[in-house]
């Protein structure tokens, strides 16, 4: 089974327009507030030029469940990824309204982290930093996802250079870059090709 990929981070229409025709697994929409932030105009602009096939995570951050709610209702995604501090009960609650996947995402400090068990669908496993959800570009040890038992998205400083032995040594569900596939903040279309090439040859 080949890994699924994740380009995270979308902010333009023409970033849905490379992966159109580079085919990722999935696309992901910030809706919290960081450099990658988008308005749900704007989501729901670049998702119309999504191909229908590529599913949208958006990536919500402590954010009140009517909101996400509000936003699955409009369409602009088809999976909800949650990289705040949300607990099960916020999770279950969450899934009592919505019928969308869960993803929920773990900042990883130490193998206990790896070991809390959620109610999602998936998990993400992500870099730890005081004070940031995600989008840090720093890899973590890898070593601690020993402990994982069930599938899981890998994040954290993913780019080309380090993603075929990301893969080799963890053997994750998917994998999901945002920096790792940019070039000065903006979406590089060679650098998401250059991932996609070396999704190819991994087969597990």
């Amino acid at each position: 089974m080949m890994v699924k990929v994740k380009i995270c981070g979308l902010k333009r229409v023409e970033d849905a327009e490379m992966l159109n025709e580079l085919r990722p697994d999935f696309a992901g929409f910030i809706f919290a507030p960081s450099k990658r932030q988008v308005s749900l105009e704007q989501a729901l602009e670049i998702r119309a030029a999504l191909d229908e096939a590529i599913p949208a995570v958006g990536v919500f951050v402590n954010e009140p469940i009517e909101n996400i709610v509000a936003i699955v209702e409009s369409r602009a995604i088809q999976i909800v990824q949650l990289h705040g501090d949300e607990d099960n009960a916020y999770i279950e609650e969450l899934g009592k309204r919505i019928t969308l996947p869960i993803i929920k995402a773990v900042a990883v400090k130490d193998a206990a982290d790896v070991k809390k068990a959620y109610t999602a669908d998936f998990l993400l496993y992500d870099t730890y930093q005081s004070g940031v959800a995600g989008g840090t570009g720093k890899t973590f040890n890898w070593d601690l996802l020993k402990e994982a038992t069930q599938p899981f998205f890998l994040a954290g400083g993913l780019h080309a250079g380090n993603l075929e032995g990301a893969i080799k040594q963890m053997q994750p569900y998917a994998v999901d870059i945002s920096s790792g596939v940019e070039t000065d903040g903006v979406k590089d279309f060679e650098k998401i090709r250059a991932v996609m090439e070396i999704i190819g040859r991994s087969k597990k």
